[in-house]
Formats: C-alpha cells, structure tokens, sequence
C-alpha cells in the first residue's frame, strides 16, 4: 500500500444493518460537494472537517474492527476521494472483505475500476422529496442499488411492499 495516500474520515459506525445487506461496519469519508438538500451526513460535507488517516492506518483499523469483513463505505461523499479509496478497497478486496459504496454519483460516472473492487454499489444523489420509509438501506426512490452476482452485475429492487 501506498503509504503516502490518505483518505479524510468522518466516523466509524460499528455495527448497521441500514447501510447495506447484512450487519456491516460503516466508513464514512469526510468531505462532499454536492450539499443534497436533506442530506442525513451534514457534518460530513465539509472538507477538512474530519480527520486524515494514511491508508495503512485505516485498514489496519478496519482489519481490527470489522469481524464479519463486511464494510460499507459512506460519507460525505466516498467518490471524492477515490484515488485514496481505491488503494484502500483493493487491499481489504485482497483480504476477503464484502465491500459496499454509498454515492450520490450516477453509475454512468463511476469509475470502471470500482466494479472490480466492490460487491455492491448505491448510486444517486439523495432527493428528500422522493425520501420513503419503504425504501431497503434508506434513500430515495431515485437511488440505485447494484449487486455483483457470479461475476456480473444486477440492479437490486430497493422498494419494500407496504
């Protein structure tokens, strides 16, 4: 690992079974221009706001913290860092991890490398108006959720029957 990269962290969630399939330990990455109005992570937009972890630390953290190597990463916004991320994603890929991101990206602005290194991905900014109670890993009715599925990659119905 390239121990000149580093990511900016927001917080570390333990324990969700809100932010993706199963009870995942959650990542949140500092920093996000995009400012959705509802946005539920405020205190994650701000740039400089959280603190700087070198990539070594992080993963050797998150080795430590997440028993059931499944991890979803949050923010802010994750893709706003992605040159650090993908360093960080490609070693815990290497240890076996079941690797989640959260985006406000489109997936038509995702870098093709991500598709190697995550088995799911959330993408779509938040929009507060079409916000639902009925929505799986809470969002809104535009976001969309992909899951990779014996190597290849399937859109995932997020609406919960009433």
């Amino acid at each position: 690992m390239d121990k000149s990269k580093a990511l900016e962290v927001a917080g570390w969630k333990q324990s969700s079974c809100a932010d993706g399939p199963g009870m995942r330990s959650v990542l949140f990455l500092q920093g996000c221009s995009m400012h959705c109005p509802g946005c539920h992570n405020k205190s994650a937009q701000k740039k400089g706001g959280g603190e700087l972890w070198d990539i070594c630390e992080i993963a050797g953290y998150i080795m430590q913290a997440c028993h059931n190597k499944r991890l979803t990463i949050s923010g802010g916004e994750p893709m706003e860092q992605w040159e650090s991320l993908c360093e960080l994603l490609a070693f815990l890929r290497d240890e076996g991890f079941d690797l989640c991101i959260y985006t406000g990206w489109g997936v038509s602005r995702m870098p093709r490398e991500v598709f190697a290194l995550v088995d799911y991905l959330k993408c779509g900014s938040f929009l507060s108006e079409l916000g639902s109670e009925n929505i799986r890993y809470v969002g809104s009715g535009n976001q969309r959720m992909f899951r990779r599925f014996s190597g290849q990659w399937e859109e995932l119905d997020l609406h919960m029957g009433v």
